[in-house]
Order: C-alpha cells, then structure tokens, then sequence
C-alpha cells in the first residue's frame, strides 16, 4: 500500500485522466495481477448465482470504484506520510462496526492492537506539527 502512495505521489495522475478512469484502470490492473495467483493457489472459481452478483457489484461499485475515487482524490491534497499512516484506519473502522453493527466483542489482544493502531495514527499525525514548532523557536532564538 505505501509503495503504491509512494508512486502515485510521485508520478502522479496522467494528464487529461479523470479520477474515475485512473481508479478503474489501476482496479482492473491489479485485478489482472491476482488472477493467474488466484487461479494457481485456488483453481478454477465456482459457478456464481444471482445474490453472488448483486453481492460482487455492491462491492465493485460503492465499495471498491468509489471507495478507490474518493481516496485518489485524498492523496493528491495529502503529504504522504498521513496517507499511508490512514490506512490503518480501514481495520479499526471494520471492527467498530462489527462491535456495534454485529455485536462482535474484542478481545484483550484485539484492544492493545486497536490502541497502538489508534496511538500510531494520533503520533504521525502530531509529530510533524511539533517539529515545526521547534524549528520556528530554533530560527526565533
């Protein structure tokens, strides 16, 4: 993920290339990539049905193009430090809804991995304020 923000950072979105069309083809690409691994460690995919559709375009469509819009357009305006430190966000998200969508309970592991992921988010995202402060009295003094 943070090779992947690194080179998006770096080379940036193509000229003329919407956030829509970036996202699909970097979804299509890595779709691609994983393909012959699928097929390799997992063989050949079952028959799919209909709720197996409807279940692939809700994820495909809200979940994935959309999901995958709207973080392109985060990390053109963010430094890339905060972004890949924001990935760690998606499992907390996931685990507060399973807690208080599925009534799931975390256990005493899942709750220091919770607060260091949390610790972690709140560090990366003070330090560099705090650097700068002490540079403005270092050039002050």
């Amino acid at each position: 993920m943070a090779f992947g923000v690194t080179l998006t950072k770096r080379w940036g979105r193509p000229a003329g290339v919407g956030a829509t069309a970036f996202a699909g083809w970097q979804l299509a690409a890595g779709g691609l990539f994983l393909v012959p691994l699928m097929l390799l460690v997992e063989g050949p995919p079952p028959p799919v049905d209909t709720p197996a559709v409807l279940g692939y375009l809700w994820l495909g469509l809200p979940g994935g193009l959309l999901a995958y819009i709207l973080w392109f357009r985060g990390i053109t305006a963010l430094p890339v430090t905060s972004v890949a430190v924001l990935t760690l966000l998606s499992p907390l998200v996931a685990a507060l809804l399973g807690a208080v969508l599925l009534g799931e309970l975390l256990g005493p592991l899942q709750l220091v991995g919770f607060a260091l992921c949390l610790a972690a988010i709140v560090a990366s995202q003070a330090t560099p304020n705090l650097v700068r402060t002490v540079k403005r009295k270092e050039t002050t003094s």
